[in-house]
């Protein structure tokens, strides 16, 4: 495996990691709660529904939150590149001021 596969590898378990971190935690509390409540509203519509609708409907979520996933990954992804890029440019001007 080469060095840049092994830095991928790296940053996408570190990204993936800390997402999951801040989703779990806002300002000290948990997102579980809201997530319970939406789950139990989710499951009884679907128990109200023929299966095979049922069906539908569950893949339909299963699409929507692969998305936002992936969307929500993609915006991380973004601002981890820009962070980076703004402390290349900082530590640069520090550079300028101390020469």
């Amino acid at each position: 495996m080469k060095l840049t596969e092994k830095m991928e590898e790296f940053m996408n378990d570190l990204i993936g990691e800390r997402m999951e971190q801040v989703y779990q935690e806002k300002d000290g509390r948990k997102y579980d709660v809201f997530n319970e409540e939406l789950e139990l509203a989710h499951q009884n519509v679907l128990r109200k529904l023929p299966k095979e609708q049922e069906k539908i409907l569950f893949d339909y979520a299963t699409e929507v939150a692969n998305r936002c996933s992936d969307m929500n990954e993609f915006y991380y992804r973004m601002g981890l590149r820009d962070g980076l890029m703004l402390k290349d440019v900082i530590q640069t001007m520090l550079d300028a001021l101390i020469e």
